[in-house]
């Protein structure tokens, strides 16, 4: 009986050690996911639902071509990523790509952000959709289909951080 118990908490704690990993910073952005956009925001926004350490920030255009980002890279913790291109972006599809580490829980995080910048009077239309991006220039990622959209925790920050 023992022995019965002692797996079972076992298995309680791995389940429970493997959703503490599973956390997600990811809140919401400007552009979202899958935007087609006339208009290119500035500046370009991500929210996390808690303080995170930002690692990288890429912008990847449809061809795998990085192009470069205005942003000030910190070692503080943020809830806000701010940040636009260096350059002003011709009409496509897009993928912004972020990697951070979350110092509470020990664990890295990142995501994906695909959108199609389409002003008006361009060839471009229709729905965004994942920018391939060759292996070679790929990040690591804490988990595929990023970013998560999972629901905000009590006590989250509020948005204008």
């Amino acid at each position: 009986m023992a022995k019965a118990s002692t797996l079972l908490l076992l298995g309680w704690l791995m389940l429970a050690a493997g959703q503490a990993h599973a956390q997600c910073a990811y809140d919401t952005s400007t552009p979202l996911d899958g935007d087609v956009l006339t208009d290119l925001p500035s500046p370009m926004i991500i929210n996390f639902t808690t303080d995170i350490h930002v690692t990288g920030l890429r912008l990847i255009d449809a061809g795998g071509n990085e192009w470069p980002v205005a942003w000030t890279k910190t070692d503080a913790n943020v809830y806000k990523l701010e940040f636009q291109p260096a350059r002003p972006l011709p009409p496509g599809k897009y993928q912004i790509q972020w990697t951070a580490y979350v110092r509470q829980h020990f664990h890295p995080d990142g995501g994906d952000i695909n959108f199609t910048f389409a002003p008006e009077g361009s060839a471009i239309t229709g729905t965004a959709t994942p920018v391939a991006t060759p292996s070679a220039v790929a990040w690591p990622r804490a988990a595929s289909g990023s970013p998560y959209r999972g629901p905000r925790a009590d006590g989250a920050p509020p948005r204008d951080r």
